[in-house]
Protein backbone atom coordinates (compact mmCIF):
# COMPACT_ATOMS: atom_id res chain seq x y z
CA UNK A 1 0.00 0.00 0.00
CA UNK A 2 1.42 3.38 -1.00
CA UNK A 3 1.79 6.03 1.71
CA UNK A 4 -0.87 8.70 1.68
CA UNK A 5 0.39 11.98 0.25
CA UNK A 6 1.02 14.83 2.67
CA UNK A 7 -1.58 17.57 2.23
CA UNK A 8 -0.24 20.62 0.44
CA UNK A 9 1.09 23.15 2.93
CA UNK A 10 1.47 20.82 5.92
CA UNK A 11 5.27 21.02 5.69
CA UNK A 12 4.94 24.80 5.93
CA UNK A 13 2.52 24.52 8.87
CA UNK A 14 4.98 22.22 10.66
CA UNK A 15 7.72 24.82 10.16
CA UNK A 16 5.40 27.48 11.60
CA UNK A 17 4.66 25.18 14.52
CA UNK A 18 8.38 24.92 15.32
CA UNK A 19 8.74 28.70 15.08
CA UNK A 20 5.95 29.25 17.62
CA UNK A 21 7.49 26.63 19.92
CA UNK A 22 10.78 28.55 19.93
CA UNK A 23 8.99 31.82 20.73
CA UNK A 24 6.99 30.23 23.55
CA UNK A 25 10.12 28.75 25.13
CA UNK A 26 11.16 32.31 26.04
CA UNK A 27 8.69 32.50 28.95
CA UNK A 28 6.18 29.67 28.83
CA UNK A 29 5.09 26.99 26.43
CA UNK A 30 2.66 26.17 23.62
CA UNK A 31 0.53 23.16 22.80
CA UNK A 32 -0.25 22.86 19.13
CA UNK A 33 -1.77 20.65 16.50
CA UNK A 34 -1.85 20.79 12.74
CA UNK A 35 -5.47 20.69 11.61
CA UNK A 36 -5.01 21.22 7.88
CA UNK A 37 -5.23 23.90 6.54
CA UNK A 38 -4.58 25.60 9.87
CA UNK A 39 -2.42 25.31 12.96
CA UNK A 40 -4.19 25.38 16.33
CA UNK A 41 -2.11 26.94 19.10
CA UNK A 42 -2.75 27.11 22.87
CA UNK A 43 -0.20 29.30 24.63
CA UNK A 44 0.74 29.74 28.27
CA UNK A 45 2.84 32.78 29.08
CA UNK A 46 4.39 33.52 32.48
CA UNK A 47 5.08 37.06 33.63
CA UNK A 48 7.25 36.65 36.70
CA UNK A 49 8.79 39.24 38.99
CA UNK A 50 10.99 38.86 42.07
CA UNK A 51 10.29 40.87 45.23
CA UNK A 52 12.12 41.04 48.57
CA UNK A 53 9.17 39.89 50.72
CA UNK A 54 5.50 38.92 50.70
CA UNK A 55 4.32 42.44 51.58
CA UNK A 56 6.17 43.84 48.56
CA UNK A 57 4.57 41.19 46.40
CA UNK A 58 1.09 42.09 47.60
CA UNK A 59 1.82 45.78 47.02
CA UNK A 60 3.00 45.18 43.45
CA UNK A 61 0.11 42.87 42.51
CA UNK A 62 -2.02 45.66 40.96
CA UNK A 63 0.90 46.66 38.71
CA UNK A 64 1.32 43.04 37.60
CA UNK A 65 -2.42 42.81 36.91
CA UNK A 66 -2.26 46.01 34.84
CA UNK A 67 0.77 44.65 32.94
CA UNK A 68 -1.10 41.42 32.14
CA UNK A 69 -4.13 43.36 30.93
CA UNK A 70 -1.95 45.55 28.66
CA UNK A 71 -0.24 42.48 27.19
CA UNK A 72 -3.65 40.84 26.64
CA UNK A 73 -5.05 43.91 24.89
CA UNK A 74 -1.98 44.27 22.70
CA UNK A 75 -2.14 40.58 21.75
CA UNK A 76 -5.69 41.04 20.50
CA UNK A 77 -5.00 44.32 18.72
CA UNK A 78 -1.72 43.32 17.09
CA UNK A 79 -3.18 40.04 15.83
CA UNK A 80 -6.32 41.73 14.46
CA UNK A 81 -8.30 39.66 16.98
CA UNK A 82 -6.91 36.37 15.64
CA UNK A 83 -5.81 35.64 19.22
CA UNK A 84 -8.80 34.87 21.45
CA UNK A 85 -9.11 36.93 24.67
CA UNK A 86 -6.48 35.67 27.13
CA UNK A 87 -7.37 34.32 30.55
CA UNK A 88 -5.24 35.98 33.25
CA UNK A 89 -4.46 34.48 36.65
CA UNK A 90 -2.32 36.31 39.21
CA UNK A 91 -0.85 34.02 41.85
CA UNK A 92 -0.18 35.08 45.43
CA UNK A 93 3.46 35.81 46.28
CA UNK A 94 5.43 32.60 46.78
CA UNK A 95 8.73 32.25 48.68
CA UNK A 96 11.80 31.33 46.68
CA UNK A 97 13.23 27.90 47.58
CA UNK A 98 16.35 29.62 48.89
CA UNK A 99 14.25 31.80 51.19
CA UNK A 100 15.92 34.93 49.77
CA UNK A 101 12.74 36.65 48.60
CA UNK A 102 9.46 35.94 46.89
CA UNK A 103 8.17 35.77 43.34
CA UNK A 104 4.88 36.78 41.83
CA UNK A 105 3.52 35.24 38.63
CA UNK A 106 0.90 36.34 36.13
CA UNK A 107 -0.20 33.45 33.93
CA UNK A 108 -1.80 34.29 30.59
CA UNK A 109 -3.37 31.52 28.56
CA UNK A 110 -4.62 32.20 25.06
CA UNK A 111 -5.46 30.38 21.86
CA UNK A 112 -5.39 31.08 18.15
CA UNK A 113 -5.60 29.39 14.79
CA UNK A 114 -2.97 30.21 12.22
CA UNK A 115 -3.02 29.70 8.48
CA UNK A 116 -0.17 30.38 6.13
CA UNK A 117 -1.80 33.74 5.36
CA UNK A 118 -2.34 34.94 8.96
CA UNK A 119 1.00 33.72 10.27
CA UNK A 120 2.98 37.00 10.25
CA UNK A 121 0.33 39.03 12.06
CA UNK A 122 -0.12 36.43 14.81
CA UNK A 123 3.61 35.76 15.09
CA UNK A 124 4.34 39.45 15.62
CA UNK A 125 1.70 39.74 18.35
CA UNK A 126 2.83 36.58 20.16
CA UNK A 127 6.52 37.48 19.90
CA UNK A 128 5.81 40.91 21.41
CA UNK A 129 3.94 39.35 24.34
CA UNK A 130 6.72 36.88 25.12
CA UNK A 131 9.39 39.60 24.81
CA UNK A 132 7.42 41.68 27.31
CA UNK A 133 7.37 38.71 29.72
CA UNK A 134 11.14 38.30 29.35
CA UNK A 135 11.70 42.02 30.07
CA UNK A 136 9.53 41.70 33.17
CA UNK A 137 11.42 38.63 34.38
CA UNK A 138 14.94 39.89 33.60
CA UNK A 139 14.65 43.60 34.39
CA UNK A 140 11.45 44.01 36.41
CA UNK A 141 10.22 46.22 33.58
CA UNK A 142 6.44 46.73 33.70
CA UNK A 143 6.63 49.05 30.68
CA UNK A 144 5.98 46.88 27.69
Amino acid sequence: MAPTPTPQGSVRLQALQKDFMQIAAMAGYVNSAVDFPQLRLNFTLYGRILVPDEASGLAITPRLQAWAERVSTRLREDSSSAVLPPQVIIAAPQPLPSGEGHFLVATLTFATKVTENSYQRVRGAVLGAYQSAVALRDKGNFND
